[in-house]
């Protein structure tokens, strides 16, 4: 994976450039993203709040409360095409998330992980060997939750989420 990463809007206003790689790349499946996203999952990567760095394009943001935590996500977005760019947290004022699909070469990123899989869709294929999480990766409190991985790719089922 390369070091720097770039990449922007739809329509190019806003461009951003990391600084190093991310923390982890993840797809989440949590009912908050499929109504930001208005698909299946947000797939997202961690970085570090310092590392990276956007143009004099200017974001908007949106601001919604968690159902579990009842902090505060800020999805920014781009306000002449609309394009979510990424979230900060006020849970985890450290690291912010780009959205995937913002980067220029979107495979030069690989997803590690899926979480909140028990509120997948159905029909939503969960890759084999890669980490998967019926809700977060760790509890409030920090707890690591425990990964399942499956042999070959399964397909979420509305009844049980995996």
């Amino acid at each position: 994976m390369p070091a720097v990463l770039e990449g922007g809007c739809l329509c190019g206003k806003v461009r951003f450039r990391t600084t190093q790689p991310p923390l982890r790349t993840f797809a989440c499946h949590c009912t908050f993203c499929q109504r930001m996203t208005g698909t299946s999952f947000y797939a997202e990567s961690l970085f570090p709040m310092d590392a990276v760095q956007f143009n004099e394009g200017e974001l908007r943001q949106y601001e919604h409360r968690s159902d579990g935590s009842h902090k505060k996500v800020f999805v920014h977005f781009c306000p002449s095409c609309g394009t979510t760019m990424g979230l900060t947290f006020e849970r985890w004022p450290e690291v912010r998330a780009i959205s995937r699909g913002c980067y220029d070469d979107p495979n030069a990123v690989e997803l590690t992980s899926h979480i909140w899989t028990r509120s997948a869709q159905s029909g939503v294929a969960l890759p084999a060997d890669v980490d998967c999480f019926a809700r977060a990766r760790a509890t409030a409190d920090g707890v690591p939750e425990v990964a399942l991985r499956y042999d070959a790719p399964a397909l979420a089922r509305q009844d049980d989420g995996a």
